[in-house]
């Protein structure tokens, strides 16, 4: 690993190609009921079809990370949240490189999951499904680690 550290940049890519370098800024949403997490299972995309995820998705450029969380809390489980807050902000990767914002979240039930994901549900957080999308499991036991969780 260099010890010169990478600066951000825009690179104007060819239509139909992909850059070497990717950044994915997103926001998580943690919605809990006792010691139990929502989870959505996808759908589509095709390729992510059967995995659990958290809600969740990439951030629109210049958006809010707390806004977006609201959004994809709305879009996703159908319902708006009663309360937010942020908890952590976690970095991965190096070519491929993930800056996430996780928030505490609230809603009075769940409404119905939007068109990405067929259905929704509470699961222990000692007992999380093999299914769980693996990049969602390394942000759960990040916190896990950093006793947030």
């Amino acid at each position: 690993m260099s010890s010169v550290p990478k600066r951000a940049r825009l690179v104007p890519q060819q239509d139909g190609t992909q850059p070497d370098e990717v950044v994915h800024v997103s926001s998580f949403v943690l919605v809990r009921k006792g010691v139990q997490l929502l989870l959505l299972r996808r759908q589509k995309p095709e390729r992510m079809a059967g995995n659990w995820v958290l809600p969740s998705g990439v951030i629109n450029y210049g958006e809010d990370p707390g806004q977006a969380a609201l959004r994809m809390t709305s879009e996703q489980l159908g319902i708006a949240p009663t309360s937010l807050k942020l908890v952590d902000v976690q970095s991965y990767g190096d070519r491929h490189w993930d800056l996430c914002f996780l928030y505490s979240a609230e809603v009075p039930n769940v409404g119905a999951p939007s068109g990405d994901f067929d259905k929704a549900g509470y699961f222990d957080l000692d007992a999380l499904p093999a299914q769980l999308s693996e990049g969602n499991r390394e942000v759960l036991d990040m916190l896990k680690s950093r006793k947030i969780f």
